[in-house]
């Protein structure tokens, strides 16, 4: 993204994009009246105790409820990750100090936010017909260390760019399994839709301030900038193995399980898709 302004080449085609895909958020979905009993509420190869001894225990109905606490806090962790985007995108509107602050990027930057608290209502809705309430935030302190600007953004786009790339690597695999059932299914294609261009913006704000940091010779940030985003990647991984799931569906011993869980050698293989993407475009674009 050296090139003079492309990041605002990518903000008017993502403004197009998104202004083609208009829809009324409160409606979005078809949110049925009864789950059904026989279809998965989140893809049961990616249930976090599928490949623990404890999983061939569990009796039809059982995993079923696993599968609707899972989807509970899959999206439970999706909302409380955009509402900390959406806290973060506000400020910079129209600002026009940074990359992506000047008008052109400020306008499709309403949109993102616009988008991102249509999911939000999207997500929170499915919790709370089919469970009662969304999941609290489970405790995570960000770091925030003092970064050149461009090293800040980074850090931060970077972020939010792993975040949406696991939630689409996840909506993929629930879109493309035709056990699912109707309403969670609609709710993982049409966040799926929409973070795809979100990912774009990500990706051009990434490398416009990559390209800005080296030129400033920042070597010593980016490294630690690198770092921090490994231990959040970490931990979003971890995010799928929530002990309350485990405690709600009556299970002793949350914790252990979920420390087997994360332990898991499947469970690594499993995801090793998403983190190989990730790898292979930060290391596509030299950082």
């Amino acid at each position: 993204m050296s090139q003079k302004n492309t990041f605002q080449v990518v903000a008017r085609k993502l403004i197009t994009a998104s202004d083609k895909k208009k829809y009324d958020p409160f409606n979005r979905v078809e949110y049925q009246e009864t789950l059904n009993g026989d279809r998965w509420q989140f893809p049961e190869d990616f249930l976090s105790l599928r490949n623990l001894p404890i999983y061939g225990d569990l009796d039809d109905e059982q995993k079923w409820r696993l599968s609707l606490l899972e989807a509970i806090n899959f999206f439970s962790v999706n909302i409380h990750g955009e509402q900390a985007l959406v806290a973060a995108l506000e400020p910079r509107l129209y600002r026009d100090k940074r990359v992506g602050e000047d008008p052109v990027s400020s306008k499709y930057i309403q949109r993102f936010i616009h988008e991102e608290n249509s999911h939000t209502y999207m997500l929170a809705e499915f919790c709370l017909r089919y469970h009662g309430s969304v999941f609290p935030d489970r405790a995570f302190a960000v770091e925030q260390p003092k970064f050149s600007p461009e090293v800040e953004d980074i850090l931060f786009y970077g972020r939010t760019y792993i975040l949406e790339s696991y939630l689409g690597f996840i909506n993929q695999k629930a879109v493309k399994d035709s056990d699912m059932d109707t309403s969670a299914h609609q709710v993982h294609k049409y966040h799926l839709i929409d973070e795809a261009r979100h990912k774009a913006w990500d990706k051009a704000m990434i490398e416009e301030n990559l390209s800005r940091a080296k030129k400033k010779n920042l070597s010593s940030e980016l490294r630690a900038a690198k770092d921090l985003m490994a231990t959040y990647q970490e931990y979003i991984y971890q995010s799928a193995c929530n002990p309350a799931v485990y405690r709600a569906l009556g299970l002793e011993n949350g914790m252990r399980l979920r420390t087997e869980v994360i332990a898991s050698n499947e469970r690594r293989d499993l995801m090793r898709p998403w983190s190989e993407g990730l790898a292979k475009y930060y290391a596509d674009i030299g950082f």
